[in-house]
């Protein structure tokens, strides 16, 4: 299957200018689809026309098809003949573009017959209450404690103590240090800060790339490159570690040590979470907690518990676990609660109060630049789930 061509022709007949001849390699394209094609063409679409609103006869519907008790795969009819093979947790799988803004599947018990348009006409039921991404700006705190706001540095090279920092064209903030310059003691850290709603990429003096997700912090040492390279994670962050056989890259996150020559790899590492996940996509890292210590290979995932134990995750989906650097929430077969933990990341949420349970399980790509009221009502169209948004609370309901 020619991917290129087929996102091509996903985007043209959105647009509504496929002729009969290009409509008919489209539809043996969709018979070939999987859900993961799918949810990435969904991402492409968002990205380029963020701002266009979709008619709802753009949006799958028709009667969704039973499926026997085994759970086998069912198929949904959408217009023009298109299929989307899902995965079926309950007896029918409802899947919809809602407003340019999601690309989503809720696993629910609902009646065979019952139309997608009819999901799609509920009335969204968040209240007027809203949480918004805060104003906030990434900043850096030098070892001396001086502080400065990354948003403020552009065209100009701030110098100060042996240290240079500039923003390139892509954004990225670059840090370079005079080796020769003793203004800070080798064990003191330079500390990267990201509130909430804001992310960060970050070259090291070595020219490694971090990408520091929301709500995350990194310590740097002074003497970075020198003699090791060294840092401190709280949170989350993509690395992209600038090779050198003679000094290993060592990231410590909670109680996890992470020790690369050069690889791309995440980890993710929340005070929030009872565990510190790392992820590899390329190379090799060591991961060590106490006397532990394991070697993952590409697509592994090493999961440090609380207790120093190390669980070995294999066949990890990646497109999931580095959603948030593209810009996006990705769900995969996840529960309500799972996902209002991963908001609560992104969003300034002060609290999450569950007045009803829920088996339903959400497969699906949000923007993360949206207001979480416009999330919240995403989710709504295609569960039996209501939120009430109250004094930075979100309340869960039926």
């Amino acid at each position: 299957m020619d991917k290129n061509k087929f996102r091509i022709l996903f985007k043209r007949y959105l647009a509504g200018t496929l002729d009969e001849k290009e409509q008919e390699e489209l539809d043996s394209y969709m018979s070939l689809l999987d859900e993961a094609d799918f949810l990435e063409a969904v991402d492409e679409l968002v990205e380029t026309e963020e701002n266009r609103a979709f008619e709802k006869d753009r949006v799958f519907q028709g009667i969704l098809s039973q499926i026997d008790e085994k759970g086998r795969a069912i198929t949904a009819t959408a217009p023009r003949s298109w299929k989307m093979r899902l995965v079926q947790f309950g007896k029918v799988a409802a899947v919809l573009l809602v407003s340019g803004l999601l690309g989503l599947v809720a696993y629910q018990i609902f009646d065979v017959r019952q139309h997608m348009d009819e999901v799609i006409s509920m009335q969204p039921a968040v209240s007027t209450g809203e949480i918004e991404l805060p104003q906030e700006d990434a900043f850096i705190t030098l070892a001396d404690g001086k502080q400065m706001s990354l948003d403020e540095i552009k065209e100009d090279t701030i110098h100060y103590k042996g240290l240079a920092i500039m923003r390139l064209d892509d954004g990225t903030i670059v840090m370079k240090q005079d080796r020769e310059a003793d203004f800070f003691q080798a064990d003191e850290k330079h500390h990267f800060v990201t509130p909430k709603g804001v992310s960060l990429r970050l070259m090291l003096p070595d020219a490694s790339i971090v990408y520091l997700n929301s709500n995350s912090s990194m310590q740097v040492y002074a003497a970075f490159g020198e003699k090791q390279r060294r840092v401190a994670l709280s949170g989350e962050a993509f690395f992209e570690v600038a090779h050198n056989k003679e000094l290993p890259f060592v990231v410590h996150a909670k109680n996890t040590e992470v020790s690369v020559l050069g690889t791309k790899f995440n980890i993710s590492a929340y005070n929030e979470d009872r565990q510190v996940e790392t992820t590899l996509l390329s190379g090799s890292v060591e991961v060590g907690a106490d006397r532990n210590r394991l070697r993952i290979k590409p697509g592994q995932q090493a999961v440090v518990h609380s207790s120093n134990t190390i669980q070995l995750r294999k066949n990890v989906d990646i497109g999931n676990v580095l959603a948030w650097r593209d810009g996006y929430f990705r769900f995969k077969d996840e529960s309500i609660r799972t996902i209002m933990a991963d908001l609560a990341k992104w969003y300034p949420i002060e609290g999450v109060e569950f007045k009803a349970g829920s088996s339903d399980q959400f497969t699906g790509s949000i923007k993360r630049s949206k207001k979480l009221k416009d999330v919240l009502e995403s989710i709504e169209q295609v569960s039996d789930l209501r939120f009430d948004i109250q004094e930075g609370r979100v309340i869960v309901m039926k």
